[in-house]
This record gives C-alpha cells, structure tokens and sequence, in this order.
C-alpha cells in the first residue's frame, strides 16, 4: 500500500541523511511524498523524486492539513509555528518531527 507522506526540512542536515536512507532503503517505494519548503514554495522537488509535484508551501494550513503523515526535521520554531493552528484545524494525522517541541506536552 503507497501512503502519502508530507516531508518539511528535508534538505537540510538531518533531512538530507533521512532522505538517503530511505532512498538507500527503498522507503520511496511505498511512499507518495509531498515535499514542503518553508523558502521556496513552488520550487522544483528533489531530482531523485521522480513525478514529485513542485515544492508546496509549509506554511499553509489548508496544504499541510491534507496529508495523513507528515516527518518534519525543520525545527522547534516551525513546530512550534504550524503543529498548533493544524490541529485546531482538525487534522488529526501523524507527527513524526526530528525537534523535542513537543515532548514535554500531555496528550
């Protein structure tokens, strides 16, 4: 089954080392990604990411808000800009964030 995944920070240090093991691992085979940039919204995507859509901006609620899983290793400050207004948004997806934001919050 292929799951739709948001990917925010990916071209930065940490996210450059997961983008390579999980092209190292196959992963992009049962992955849709979506590629966010907090810089360069409509940009072209990685050139290994072949048929990826241009850059989507992750600054927009209504974007990010569509995807069921989103792996972020931007950082607090983007955490901490974008996790809250999403979720009172509605969406209700999965948070997988390379920052600790988040770990001291309940629930």
């Amino acid at each position: 089954m292929v799951q739709t995944v948001g990917f925010v920070g990916w071209r930065g240090m940490v996210g450059s080392v997961l983008m390579q093991r999980m092209r190292e691992e196959n992963d992009f085979k049962s992955t849709n990604p979506v590629f966010f940039s907090t810089s360069n919204a409509g940009g072209k995507p990685p050139r290994w990411a072949e048929g990826a859509d241009p850059l989507q901006d992750a600054y927009s609620v209504s974007k990010i808000k569509k995807m069921p899983i989103i792996v972020t290793m931007q950082g607090e400050d983007y955490t901490k800009s974008i996790y809250g207004p999403l979720r009172n948004a509605g969406w209700r997806g999965i948070w997988i964030d390379a920052s600790s934001a988040l770990r001291m919050n309940q629930g």
